[in-house]
Formats: structure tokens, C-alpha cells, sequence
């Protein structure tokens, strides 16, 4: 069976024109068509469906490496990598379980493309904006599918522990929900969540245990929201009341779930001059510090209280262990304080 497959994967992908598989409707019509020999296969095999589209997920992948070794280990795009969409579409349809093939699969994406922006973008902005934002259509039927295929692959990521050395975060090695996005300047997937104000994506990237520190390249998740709604109090006078987008006082809530205390650098030709590197709340953004968006005991005024303290070191141990989200659910707890290390609530 394997070898038929391999023989008959071949020579189908032999008639077909190098850029055949760039239009998404392509794509889908190969995926149904695999589909079909799957249910085929498997009825006249006697063989489980599931069986049968790992041995055709394997073909692609030995078809996109046999055509990657033999220019030299440089990919020739075009079908000879956009196979690799058509496989993660079949693993995703088929809920393919085997944790070997689809970490193969994530390795060889992130081989040639040293990103997972087009697992992420779809769960993040839809179907409609991302061919315009990136030039590829999403292969998933819409926003709420792309999110539960983005849950699928992550699974698969912490299952099988994949880290990726990344140049632009200094050589170290990230976990997918920390790849950078290469076409939104290198930035981590959930700033382009939070500047997306997607309070839904948000809460998914930080149960899996997205970073919400700082680099050198771009200010902290929190930071960049507090930028955002400080800038609707512009103009306002100190009377006025002054009235903040309901997705972004959601995607606060949701970061406040996850850290300590709030901490706000210093701008740079600031620090420079006084030796000041962090500033509080109240001094960096007096305005929202009035308007309680941050709890004293997360804008350092008063203590973190010790049940938000146990609930951010217990996080860090399940991601350290690879067990975020899904270990919270084995720990020997009630199902109320499982919910709130899960972040469902405050």
C-alpha cells in the first residue's frame, strides 16, 4: 500500500504545473480528492481511515523532501512546498493523532519558512484580510475553524516538544505559539493579537502559555495595550469621562491574568539620561491609573494577592513541563480553581 501511494503521489504531482497548488481552491480540490481515496482505500483495504491518510501525509512529506535534497537542501517552493498545506488540511480533517507525522510536518514548515504565520494569521485576523496582509489564503473554512486547527497544531507542538531556533530572538528557541511572524516585522503572534484587539485568539495563545515579557525589539504585551488605551484619553479633560473599546478592556483582563505586577519601561531617551529603567502605573500613565482599568494589586500599589502569586507560579511549572493547558486538568483539584489557573476567570 505504501508503495502505491508513493508511486501514485508521484505521478500525480508529476502532471501538475509548479504554481497549480498557489490558489487555495486548488489546494481544497486536492484535499477533497485525498479525502475521497482515503474512504476509498480504507473500504476496500479493510483499513482504518486514519491509517490511510498517514501514509498519504507521509508521501507528501517524502515528496517535499526528496525535491528539497536534490536542489541542494533549498526549497522550490511553489508545489513542490505548498504540499505541506494540503497535509496540514488532511491531519486537521482526519484529526490525524500520530504525533511523529505531524511534528514532521511542523519541522519541515518551519525548515523552509522559519515561521508558522500562516497556521497563526487565519486564527488571528480571518479569512477575509490575510491574503491582502500576507498573500496566502487561509486553507480553512473561516476564522473559527482556523482557531480550532491552531489549537490542533499546538497540541501536536507540546506533545511532541518542539522547539525552533529563531536568528531574530538571538539564536534562542521558541516554542511555536513564539515564533515570530515574518511578515508583521518579526513580531511575536500575540502582540499581533493584542494590536488586533482579538480578545479571543488572546485568551487561546496565553493558556498555551504565550511570552508576555519584554525584548529588544518590541515593548511587553501589556505595554503595548496600556499604549493603546491611554491613547483615548487624549483630549480628554480631566472631567470627562472617558469611554474604552470593550475588546481591549477584555484582552487587559486577560493579560492581568498572567502577570505579577505592571511593569511600564521607561522611554529610552528618558532612561538614558536618569538611570530610570521601569516606571509605575501611575507615573507613566496617570490617567489610567485613575481610571482603576489596573488593580492596585497589579499596578504595584498593594501586594499581588497570594492566590494570583500561586496561580502565575504553577503556570510556569505545567509550561516548563510541557502541560500547559491540558495538564491543569489532571491536577488533583476542585474544577472551580482548574478553571482559574486556565484563566477563564479572575
Amino acid at each position: 500500500m505504501e508503495v502505491l501511494i508513493d508511486c501514485y503521489f508521484d505521478k500525480l504531482f508529476a502532471e501538475m504545473e509548479r504554481s497549480c497548488l498557489a490558489s487555495r481552491y486548488k489546494r481544497r480540490e486536492l484535499v477533497r480528492y485525498f479525502s475521497d481515496v482515503i474512504n476509498s482505500c480504507a473500504e476496500a483495504e479493510n483499513l482504518e481511515t486514519e491509517d490511510v491518510c498517514e501514509r498519504i501525509v507521509l508521501a507528501a512529506l517524502r515528496y517535499h523532501n526528496i525535491t528539497l535534497s536534490e536542489n541542494g537542501s533549498v526549497c522550490l517552493l511553489g508545489k513542490f512546498h505548498n504540499v505541506l498545506y494540503v497535509a496540514a488540511k488532511l491531519c486537521y480533517d482526519w484529526n490525524l493523532k500520530n504525533n511523529e507525522i505531524v511534528s514532521r510536518l511542523l519541522n519541515d514548515i518551519f525548515y523552509c519558512e522559519k515561521t508558522f504565520e500562516r497556521i497563526l494569521v487565519g486564527a488571528i485576523f480571518g479569512t477575509r484580510v490575510t491574503h491582502f496582509l500576507s498573500g496566502w489564503k487561509c486553507d480553512f473554512e473561516d476564522r473559527e475553524e482556523n482557531i480550532r486547527a491552531l489549537t490542533y497544531f499546538l497540541d501536536h507542538a507540546a506533545m511532541g516538544r518542539l522547539e525552533y531556533r529563531c536568528n531574530s530572538s538571538g539564536g534562542f528557541k521558541r516554542r511555536l505559539i513564539d515564533i515570530p511572524m515574518e511578515s508583521y516585522g518579526q513580531v511575536l503572534p500575540l502582540r499581533v493579537a493584542i494590536q488586533h484587539g482579538s480578545p479571543d485568539i488572546l485568551l487561546i495563545m496565553l493558556r498555551y502559555g504565550a511570552s508576555t515579557e519584554s525584548d529588544k525589539l518590541a515593548p511587553s504585551p501589556i505595554e503595548i495595550l496600556l499604549s493603546k488605551l491611554n491613547e483615548y484619553n487624549v483630549g480628554i479633560d480631566d472631567n470627562d469621562v472617558c469611554i474604552y473599546p470593550q475588546h481591549l478592556l477584555l484582552c487587559l483582563k486577560l493579560l492581568l491574568r498572567t502577570i505579577t505586577t505592571v511593569c511600564v519601561r521607561t522611554p529610552e531617551h528618558i532612561a538614558g539620561q536618569s538611570g530610570v529603567f521601569s516606571l509605575s502605573l501611575r507615573d507613566r500613565y496617570p490617567k489610567l491609573a485613575e481610571s482603576n482599568l489596573v488593580p492596585p494589586e497589579r499596578s504595584g500599589e498593594y501586594p499581588a494577592e497570594l492566590m494570583h502569586l500561586c496561580r502565575c507560579k504553577i503556570r510556569q511549572t505545567l509550561f516548563e513541563n510541557w502541560a500547559l493547558p491540558h495538564g491543569i486538568r489532571t491536577l488533583q483539584i476542585p474544577e472551580s480553581l482548574r478553571d482559574y489557573l486556565d484563566l477563564f476567570y479572575d
